[in-house]
């Protein structure tokens, strides 16, 4: 079999034999990082959460925020997507990156004003089978982000697949599918839902309360399009292949050219790249022919913060969230609607701790589970 170094020269590169050893060759070196977001002021924090669909008046209103526990606005738990995206991901020149998921550890929020600082370490790669491609190398990165009194607020272990393109003999093939139509009735229905959220808010959620096998109100996003991508962009992933006019020209001659000038150490495959990584989030023509998706399809991280506000919702301004896993399972294109859900699957205290924890997944319009993932969550006792 071709190996990546054979394959170079090639439009679609093949993710042989060697690329394992490729990129476990470079785990352990040392990472740059470029923050998108290196406060969490009132305007960031909003421009994530209004993202995700998430308004929540602990995250934007000031005067709603000075009346929680926590005195003043904080960040829903994912704002960390908007600091640094935690993908690290080295190697392997014109290989997809697909974002797998992450786990993560909450150790105090993010409030308004505090200065943040990411710092990031490579460290697992490994060989995978799918379903739909036999091949498939899973790189993994732990990222911490501490305040600017060094505590540590958030520790994050982020997965991304790298997977040959569509071209390439092992690449990824979905069939195209098109973008879904709604009737006026259905149309309504998700907009109805969205509007009527629950959202506990300032009342109090007592472990005492919780029951087992109980269900999570839930969330309902969608039909998610263009405008979406743009929006959570502006707030989220201005970082890595997120670049626009004379940024853009600059950061691709400093791969080609420089490498060492560039602000992610590791980015020189990224905006070296043939096919700009980032594009099948918004070009159908790049995702379906090149990439092999069934369209433009949305971004990961985008979809772990939307699942998450399942929990935040439930938990209320009183809650808090612990830990919490996500995994990606399906893409998601344009016009779908997305359903998220969670269930209670157990209650215990642990070190005088009322913990809950948390089944979660998410549902596109056709009823195909597209993520997964849980959470522990703390709450108050009575």
């Amino acid at each position: 079999m071709t190996t990546l170094q054979d394959t170079r020269d090639l439009d679609t590169p093949e993710l042989g034999d060697q690329a394992l050893a490729a990129a476990r060759a470079l785990l352990g070196m040392p990472i740059r990082i470029e923050q998108w977001n290196n406060e969490a002021t009132r305007d960031t924090i909003r421009h994530y959460s209004w993202g995700i669909g998430d308004d929540n008046p602990l995250y934007s209103d000031p005067d709603y925020a000075a009346g929680t526990r926590w005195g003043s606005i904080i960040a829903p738990p994912t704002f960390f997507f908007a600091v640094f995206d935690a993908v690290v991901a080295p190697g392997l020149e014109d290989i997809q990156w697909y974002y797998s998921g992450i786990d993560a550890e909450f150790f105090q929020p993010m409030k308004r004003n505090d200065e943040i600082k990411a710092s990031a370490e490579y460290v697992e790669a490994k060989k995978l089978e799918g379903r739909r491609v036999r091949n498939m190398v899973l790189q993994t990165g732990e990222v911490l982000y501490h305040n600017q009194k060094g505590e540590l607020c958030t520790r994050v272990r982020s997965h991304t697949f790298r997977v040959a393109r569509s071209g390439a003999s092992d690449g990824l093939r979905y069939e195209p599918r098109e973008k879904h139509v709604y009737t006026e009735a259905e149309l309504d229905a998700i907009m109805t839902a969205q509007l009527e959220e629950f959202r506990r808010g300032a009342a109090t959620l007592w472990w005492d309360d919780v029951q087992e096998g109980e269900d999570l109100p839930g969330t309902v996003r969608g039909p998610i399009n263009q405008m979406d991508m743009t929006t959570y962009y502006a707030g989220a992933v201005g970082t890595t292949g997120y670049k626009s006019t004379k940024l853009k020209w600059r950061y691709t001659a400093w791969a080609r050219n420089d490498p060492d000038k560039l602000p992610n150490n590791y980015d020189k495959c990224y905006y070296g790249a043939k096919v700009l990584p980032s594009i099948g989030h918004q070009d159908a023509k790049v995702a379906q022919s090149d990439l092999g998706m069934p369209g433009p399809y949305d971004n990961g991280p985008q979809r772990c913060g939307m699942l998450a506000t399942v929990v935040t919702n439930w938990i209320g301004d009183e809650g808090e969230m612990l830990r919490y896993s996500a995994r990606i399972k399906l893409p998601v294109i344009f016009g779908d609607t997305h359903r998220f859900a969670g269930r209670v699957t157990g209650k215990r205290i642990e070190e005088g701790a009322a913990l809950v924890d948390l089944e979660l997944w998410g549902e596109n319009q056709l009823g195909q589970v597209t993520i997964t993932g849980s959470a522990t969550v703390k709450l108050k006792q009575r």
